[in-house]
């Protein structure tokens, strides 16, 4: 059986949105000469940089997204030798508020000091149904004006949509890895901005010979 001729071509478009919560991936990092010690100070600081993030946010989603231990080898007179343990473990808190994440970096890096890195950042939006659908609506007229053209060019015309495929890009907002000496996180001003939220859509149309009857589709 032959398959009717057929056109598939990708539209694109995005959508501004405000961002009205923020996600913030901190680590605690311990140095120490004896691995036990090591993950128990880690352990300690972080139950205290926890309690300090639900004082300054107690709505915070906070997670364990990672638990790590391992020795720590250093280069001296031309040979490797032990150097001690490196325990960490990252924490995410999420649904922020935008306007209380200053608080939390400043409780943050008070209650951690030292062992403390801020991983990384993002801005989300809670909601982004208005902007997808508008994103969504421009990005299926860009595909029908694209397979349009393209018929027009091959002399033919637009049957129905035979197959819509979505898939979104929302990209995170990274923040480099930053030792917490570096920051004066009572005084960091925190500007979530606006987001791009893009929808890139596959559509495949019939292809109709100009001498048909059927009507154009959209």
């Amino acid at each position: 059986m032959n398959r009717p001729p057929a056109i598939t071509v990708h539209g694109t478009a995005s959508a501004s949105a405000v961002p009205d919560v923020m996600a913030i991936s901190l680590t605690i990092q311990i140095h120490h000469g004896q691995a036990a010690e090591a993950f128990e100070l880690a352990s300690v600081r972080a139950r205290e940089v926890i309690a300090a993030v639900l004082v300054a946010a107690p709505d915070a989603n906070l997670a364990t997204t990672g638990i790590g231990l391992a020795a720590r080898i250093a280069w001296r007179n031309e040979q490797s030798v032990p150097d001690g343990y490196d325990a960490e473990t990252t924490i995410e808190a999420t649904d922020l508020a935008v306007d209380a994440v200053t608080w939390v970096l400043a409780a943050a890096v008070a209650a951690g000091g030292d062992a403390l890195r801020i991983h990384s950042m993002r801005a989300e939006v809670s909601d982004p149904g208005d902007a997808l659908a508008s994103a969504r609506t421009r990005a299926f007229a860009d595909a029908r004006s694209k397979a349009q053209h393209l018929a027009l060019l091959a002399g033919a015309r637009l049957g129905h949509a035979l197959l819509i495929r979505e898939c979104t890009d929302e990209p995170a907002l990274p923040l480099q890895r930053t030792k917490s000496t570096r920051f004066a996180a009572e005084s960091m001003p925190v500007v979530a901005g606006q987001r791009e939220l893009s929808v890139t859509l596959e559509v495949q149309w019939e292809l109709l010979s100009d001498d048909r009857g059927s009507s154009s589709g959209s």
